[in-house]
C-alpha cells in the first residue's frame, strides 16, 4: 500500500507543564470554580484568547490514576471487556445481520489500533481525547505504523485547538483546518469527565490513608506493660530500660515480685472511621465506572445480589461498547476508509456473543447439544479442543425424541447415553436405571 505525503504536527514540539505530586481538594475547586467562570464564553469570543485550558484538571486526574490503586484496577476491568477479539468489521446484509470481513478485520486488530479504542474510552473519563492517526503503513505487519495520543494539556477541547506550549495561544493548529482534518481527530465528550466525580473522593481517601497510618503506628503497636514494688527511681528506670532493650538483647531480667505483661489495642471506633471512609470512596468509583463494586473485586452476602451486579455491569460495559462503535463508525472508519487502509461499506461492530464463566459456557453448550447438532469448529473456536462426531445425534436412537424408549429408562441397545444423572432425573423423574416395579407386578 503506497504512503501518502501529509502535513503532520511534530508532537515532539509540544510542551507541557506536569504537576502530578502533592494535589490537593482545594486545587480541585479552585479549578471547578475557574471552569464554571468562563463556561458560558466558550464558544462566544473570538480566537486569541484562551479560556478552556484544562492542563491543572488533568494534572488532578492523572494523580489520581497514578496514585490510587484502585481507581487503576477498575480501570483495568474495563479495558479487559472492550479490548482483544471481541470487535470486527462487518457488512451489514439485506436482513440486518452483520457479516464479518475476516481480512479488513485483521488490519484493526494490531497495538496501534488499541490506542484508539483505549482514547475513545479515556474521553469519557477525562472530557476529551484528541488522536493523531496517520496513513504510514508497517511493511512488516501491514498494519497502522503510527497512532499517537495527543497530550491533553496542549488541547483546548471547546475551542478544538491544540497549542504548542501549554497556556499560550502563539503557535497552534485547529482541528477542523482542512489540512489537519483528515488526520488529527478531537473526540469531545461535552464535559468534564467522569473523573470529575471520582477526583474529590480520591483526594479525600489519600489524606485520611495518611491520616489512618499515622494513627496505626501511635496507637496501632501493643504496649509492654511492666509493674514492680520497687520505690526507688533508679530500679524503675532499670526496669524501663530492660523491657525496652528485649527487643534486641532477646533477654529480660526482672526481680522476684516484678510482672510483665502484653497490652494490645482492639480496633477501635477511630480505626473503623478510616476503613469506613476508605471503602466508600471504592464502592462509589467503582459504582460510577462500572455500575458494580462487586466486578471490582467486592463480595456479595448472597448470590443473587452477585447476579444483580452482573447485569448491571455488563449493562454498563454495552454501554461503552455503544459509545465506541458510535465515535469509531462516525470519527475514525471514514478517515481510514479515506486514506486508503480499509474498504468502504465497513462499519466497526462488537460481537453479540453472550459474556460469561467457563463454567456456565460449559452448562449452555450440553443443553445445545442434546437438542441441536454442532460443527466441531464452534467447540475448537470455543474451548480449544478438537472434536470429532457428535455422539448424541449417532444412529441407534430410535425411541423418544430425548432418546429414551418407550419404558422410560432414557436409552436403547446400542445407544450411548449423553444426558447427566441429574439432567435424567429432571426429565423422566426418577434415576437411570431404576425398574419399574409395579408393571412387573402387573404382568
Amino acid at each position: 500500500m503506497s504512503v501518502q505525503t501529509v502535513n503532520k504536527l511534530d508532537t515532539n514540539l509540544l510542551e507541557s507543564f506536569y504537576r502530578t505530586s502533592k494535589k490537593t481538594i482545594q486545587e480541585y475547586v479552585a479549578e471547578i470554580e475557574r471552569h464554571c467562570r468562563f463556561k458560558s464564553s466558550y464558544r462566544h469570543l473570538n480566537n486569541g484568547t484562551i479560556l478552556d485550558d484544562r492542563g491543572r484538571l488533568i494534572d488532578l486526574y492523572d494523580a489520581c490514576m497514578e496514585q490510587d490503586a484502585h481507581l487503576r484496577g477498575v480501570m483495568e476491568t474495563l479495558y479487559s471487556q472492550i479490548l482483544g477479539e471481541r470487535y470486527m468489521l462487518a457488512r451489514q446484509s439485506d436482513k440486518g445481520r452483520y457479516i464479518i470481513d475476516v481480512e479488513q478485520t485483521k488490519k484493526v486488530q494490531g497495538t496501534q489500533f488499541i490506542k484508539i479504542i483505549r482514547g475513545i474510552v479515556e474521553s469519557k473519563m477525562y472530557g476529551y481525547t484528541g488522536l493523531e492517526i496517520l496513513p504510514d503503513i508497517d511493511d512488516r505487519t501491514g498494519k497502522l505504523k503510527t497512532v499517537n495520543l495527543i497530550e491533553r494539556r496542549n488541547i483546548l477541547a471547546d475551542q478544538r485547538r491544540i497549542v504548542r506550549r501549554q497556556g499560550i495561544w502563539g503557535d497552534g493548529w485547529n482541528f477542523d483546518d482542512p489540512q489537519y482534518s483528515d488526520y488529527y481527530v478531537l473526540i469531545n465528550d461535552g464535559t468534564l469527565g467522569l473523573f470529575s466525580a471520582t477526583t474529590p473522593s480520591i483526594l479525600a481517601k489519600k489524606f485520611t490513608m495518611a491520616n489512618y497510618v499515622n494513627f496505626s503506628h501511635t496507637y496501632g503497636q501493643p504496649i509492654i506493660h511492666g509493674k514492680t514494688d520497687a520505690d526507688s527511681d533508679p530500679d524503675r528506670k532499670r526496669l524501663a530500660n530492660e523491657i525496652a532493650s528485649a527487643a534486641q538483647n532477646k533477654v529480660l531480667v526482672t526481680g522476684l515480685n516484678d510482672e510483665i505483661d502484653i497490652k494490645a489495642f482492639t480496633m477501635s471506633n477511630s480505626e473503623h472511621i478510616f476503613t469506613g471512609l476508605i471503602a466508600l470512596v471504592d464502592k462509589d468509583v467503582s459504582n460510577l465506572l462500572l455500575g458494580s463494586e462487586s466486578m471490582a473485586g467486592a463480595t456479595q452476602s448472597y448470590v443473587g445480589s452477585t447476579k444483580a451486579h452482573e447485569n448491571i455491569f455488563r449493562d454498563r460495559v454495552e454501554m461503552y461498547r455503544d459509545y465506541i462503535e458510535l465515535v469509531m463508525n462516525e470519527a475514525i472508519i471514514p478517515r481510514l476508509v479515506k486514506m486508503g487502509y480499509i474498504e468502504d461499506g465497513l462499519e466497526f461492530k462488537y460481537s453479540k456473543r453472550i459474556e460469561m464463566s467457563d463454567e456456565n459456557r460449559i452448562r449452555l453448550f450440553q443443553n445445545i447439544c442434546e437438542q441441536w447438532e454442532i460443527e466441531p469448529d464452534v467447540i475448537e473456536s470455543e474451548f480449544g479442543i478438537k472434536v470429532k462426531k457428535q455422539l448424541n445425534v449417532m444412529g441407534g436412537f430410535n425411541g423418544t425424541p430425548g432418546g429414551g424408549d418407550d419404558d422410560g429408562n432414557g436409552f436403547t441397545e446400542g445407544a450411548m447415553r449423553h444426558m447427566t444423572d441429574e439432567e435424567y432425573l429432571r426429565r423422566y423423574g426418577h434415576p437411570r436405571g431404576v425398574t419399574n416395579f409395579l408393571k412387573e407386578r402387573r404382568m
